[in-house]
């Protein structure tokens, strides 16, 4: 090169784009807030109760056992974590498992059809309007509606904008903080 740049009186400036640099490559931080509040989004979502993405409403049988959707013991609810997983990657979910391995939060936002796999008849304890109090019911198959409360669109494969808007805020509070 037929000239040399030198640098005078930026040397506070310089190393400043070298921290900021060198932050951007290592986001970690944002990751993992961004995971957190992803995992509490999701929290604060089922306590919301139902929103415009449930295929159904309130579940009748757990308002007529006292309780709320989605909310029975709250063990879902509370086992919903985010944690970075990779370099630039999160992952937020539930790993709570029931019969045979079917992820709760899943069956949840996703729906299922149950059907049994040993007896001819699926049994459950389920209100009676023809009478007071609580009976048991028997079908051959259930189907359990979704009744998503994820931070995702997931037929759009993109967040919600709620929860685009908080990715945003944490970039921009990031980015600002880097620049002081």
């Amino acid at each position: 090169m037929p000239f040399a740049i030198e640098q005078r009186g930026f040397d506070e400036q310089g190393q400043r784009l070298r921290l900021i640099t060198g932050a951007l490559d290592t986001i970690d931080p944002l990751l993992n807030t961004i995971a957190s509040d992803f995992a509490q989004m999701w929290r604060d979502n089922i306590d919301a109760g139902p929103n415009d993405r449930w295929q159904a409403g309130p579940s009748y049988r757990a308002e007529s056992f006292g309780g709320t959707t989605l909310r029975d013991r709250g063990l879902m609810q509370a086992s919903i974590v985010g944690q970075q997983t990779g370099p630039s990657e999160i992952t937020v979910g539930s790993a709570l498992t029931v019969g045979d391995g079917w992820n709760l939060l899943a069956i949840q936002e996703f729906g299922a059809d149950v059907k049994p796999k040993n007896k001819p008849w699926l049994m459950f304890r389920y209100p009676l309007a023809s009478i007071a109090g609580f009976g048991w019911a028997r079908k051959k198959e259930i189907t359990i509606p979704s009744r998503p409360t994820a931070p995702f669109d997931w037929d759009g494969g993109e967040l919600t904008s709620e929860a685009d808007q908080l990715v945003h805020s944490r970039i921009d509070d990031y980015l600002a903080e880097l620049c002081q």
